[in-house]
């Protein structure tokens, strides 16, 4: 019995010393595991401008550059989406976008809005504000009032009912 265990363990290692070659040039051979994409970027020139919370866990940021703007959602830190618009500004505009309203504000003295009722305030880059879509009370809403407000946070214009693009 002694020798038929001697003649066993022999057997396995020299088994494995012959397999042992073969895996190892499997693997070197294997390609190499893919990278994760890079993380997303919009244009050359954009840069974040404002980061709001929305539903889900989810984040909203804002980037605003010299042709226009993006809005990137979020998960967890993780890209999922982004939309975005060039031009644009030389009137009120609102947009649903990714849970977000995004707007342009006609007014070259203001420096933040309030929007809604009752009114949330964000502040204008470049033009344009980013805030949640619950600040509309019903999803129905078919537009949103927003007022320019100055730095100080004094209202420099009538508050407008501007109609929200991707509702209805």
């Amino acid at each position: 019995m002694a020798v038929a265990r001697h003649r066993s363990t022999v057997r396995s290692t020299l088994g494995l010393a012959a397999v042992t070659p073969v895996l190892a040039a499997v693997v070197a051979c294997a390609p190499p595991a893919a990278e994760s994409p890079p993380a997303w970027q919009p244009p050359a020139g954009f840069a974040v401008t404002e980061t709001v919370t929305v539903a889900d866990g989810r984040t909203l940021r804002l980037w605003t550059g010299p042709s226009g703007w993006y809005v990137e959602s979020l998960t967890s830190g993780r890209h999922e989406a982004a939309v975005g618009a060039g031009g644009g500004g030389d009137r009120y505009a609102v947009s649903v976008v990714l849970d977000g309203l995004v707007g342009t504000v006609p007014v070259a003295s203001a420096r933040a809005v309030e929007v809604g009722s009752p009114p949330v305030r964000a502040d204008l880059h470049s033009g344009v504000f980013l805030v949640p879509a619950t600040v509309v009370a019903a999803p129905t809403d078919q537009d949103v009032l927003v007022t320019p407000l100055d730095a100080t946070g004094r209202s420099i214009a009538p508050a407008t009912r501007v109609p929200i693009v991707g509702r209805g």
